[in-house]
């Protein structure tokens, strides 16, 4: 049996375009919830301690 390697897909067609200086991204609700998780860690717990 021999596995065949999947179709490549083509990617979705994104909007680009640039960014002046003072312009910022909205951060992905999937970002504002990790970063709302990581500010409720205690500090001290040992849960993200990264040394």
């Amino acid at each position: 049996m021999s596995a065949t390697p999947p179709e490549p897909t083509e990617p979705p067609e994104l909007e680009l375009r640039v960014l002046e200086e003072d312009e910022t991204v909205p951060p992905r609700p999937e970002e504002e919830i990790a970063d709302a998780e990581r500010s409720e860690t205690p500090p001290g717990s040992s849960a993200g301690a990264g040394a």
